[in-house]
Order: C-alpha cells, then sequence, then structure tokens
C-alpha cells in the first residue's frame, strides 16, 4: 500500500525557507525527495512516535512532523525545521 504525502503550507513555507538560506540546495531537494519517498511507503515506521498522532522523521539537515491517517492512505506533514541552527 502506498501513502499520498499532503504538504501543509506552514510546511512547505518553512521549506522554502530553509532552502533560499541554504548552501546546498540541491542536498535539500534530495532530502525531501528521500522523505516523501519514506512517507509514501513507509509512514507507519518511519521516524519515532510522539504520541498518539504525530511521529518524526529526521533527515539530515531537516526534521519534520507528520501524522498518517490510514484509512485515507495519506500522510500529511505538519511542520518541517532544520537541523542546523540558524
Amino acid at each position: 500500500m502506498t501513502f499520498r504525502v499532503l504538504w501543509e503550507a506552514r510546511a512547505l513555507t518553512e521549506l522554502d525557507r530553509i532552502w533560499l538560506s541554504s548552501l546546498d540546495r540541491e542536498g535539500i531537494e534530495h532530502v525531501v525527495t528521500r522523505i516523501n519517498t519514506e512517507l509514501t511507503y513507509n509512514p507507519l515506521v518511519a521516524g519515532e512516535s510522539r504520541d498518539e498522532s504525530y511521529r518524526v522523521l529526521i533527515k539530515h539537515p531537516l526534521v519534520v512532523w507528520f501524522r498518517v491517517n490510514e484509512r485515507l492512505a495519506e500522510v500529511q506533514v505538519v511542520y518541517v525545521r532544520s537541523t542546523r541552527m540558524t
């Protein structure tokens, strides 16, 4: 089973800010691709559980918080941040 990955506007805005300030934009793009792939195929085991609804996945240099809706086969990325201190 595959899941549809949806990024909330707030997460996309922050991802854009991270990408614009990065010296390695191509690297950020590759990490986002890896995150999307992992969440598409293995969201229930990706990252770590934070409570009943949310999970966190760290793929350097990004950290994403997401929730999985098994009934709809959807993953919703709700927040992203950089692991780097800025």
